[in-house]
């Protein structure tokens, strides 16, 4: 069954000596267990685990987890146990340095200096089954298979003009996610709270009166306010870069201002701005030549993780997984 997934992936040096395609027919034919799911064992996460797993949660999060929160963990925990298995099917544990010294490590503790030298104690190891649901070793086998899904989406990624086109197509469809930040440049005047206390809108409202009559241009106008320690002028800065400097209502406010006009008095956690706007540059879409880093990682990763969710679908529908529940 998985055995298409990782066939084009022992062509790679790295991993010829897995041969990954003969390997995973060779783990079916060794499947043990009745027919339920496809042939293997079922997984079964016991109502002790279970409980295990409600308590590391509250410990963790200081909270009581929800029915849905236990239900997304134990399906977590069932995923673990099927790539576990299936790389120790594929033989992934054998020859890793990790499982290797990690099964030293254990043989050195139950047998002390007697173990003998490493390789006899690794092999010893492993014919006592001491790789077998250690957490260590589980974690191994689990990022081995993850990595084994991410050079699986690299084997059938294409190149050249088509790899350029995949690219432009990724870039269209996800514009939001790179396109630059519409910019703006303004000048505002500031009057603060603390300086003008209850007639602080009085004395805005008097102030933009005075600007509308008499044509004040923004040159002019910046030294009408109070100090502001970001200084009154903003020369082509994003709206990040706004919500920074005055909080994000003003910010809000300054995105939907008209160019060219003095705004009303606009609060912000200081007091309250007179805006001029003096110009925008929009939003858009950068070239691909200009993004192409950026543009090639995401795609890939979208690659790796829609490779990982396919072959953990179909992990799932060969394996049965029973959750005990306590009586």
């Amino acid at each position: 069954m998985l055995a298409r997934w990782f066939r084009s992936v022992g062509r790679l040096p790295a991993l010829h000596c897995l041969v990954l395609g003969g390997a995973l027919a060779l783990a079916d034919a060794r499947l043990i267990g009745g027919a339920a799911g496809g042939g293997r064992a079922p997984i079964v996460i016991t109502a002790t685990r279970v409980d295990e797993i409600r308590e590391d949660y509250a410990r963790t999060l200081q909270t009581v987890p929800t029915a849905a929160d236990v239900a997304a963990l134990v399906a977590r925990e069932a995923d673990e146990e099927m790539l576990y298995r299936e790389a120790l099917l594929l033989g992934l544990d054998r020859g890793d340095r990790a499982v290797k010294w990690r099964i030293v490590e254990k043989m050195h503790f139950l047998f002390g200096d007697q173990a003998g030298d490493a390789d006899a104690v690794y092999r010893r190891g492993m014919a006592l089954g001491l790789d077998r649901d250690d957490i260590v070793v589980r974690n191994a086998m689990v990022t081995k298979m993850r990595l084994l899904a991410k050079t699986a989406s690299r084997t059938e990624e294409p190149s050249g003009p088509a790899l350029d086109a995949a690219l432009a197509a990724y870039l269209a469809a996800h514009a939001d996610a790179f396109a630059r930040n519409a910019r703006v440049s303004l000048t505002q005047i500031y009057l603060s709270a603390d300086k003008h206390g209850d007639a602080l809108a009085a004395d805005a409202a008097a102030l933009l009166a005075r600007l509308r009559a008499d044509g004040t241009p923004p040159s002019a106008a910046a030294r009408l306010g109070d100090p502001f320690p970001a200084g009154a002028t903003v020369s082509d800065a994003a709206s990040t870069t706004v919500a920074k400097l005055f909080g994000d209502p003003l910010a809000a406010a300054v995105a939907k201002l008209p160019v060219g006009r003095w705004s009303d008095p606009i609060p912000s956690p200081y007091g309250l701005h007179l805006v001029w706007v003096s110009g925008r540059t929009a939003a858009d879409l950068p070239p691909l030549d200009a993004v192409r880093e950026r543009v090639l990682r995401a795609y890939r990763a979208e690659r790796r993780d829609h490779y990982l969710a396919r072959m953990m679908t179909e992990l799932r529908a060969a394996y049965a997984v029973e959750v005990e529940h306590a009586g």
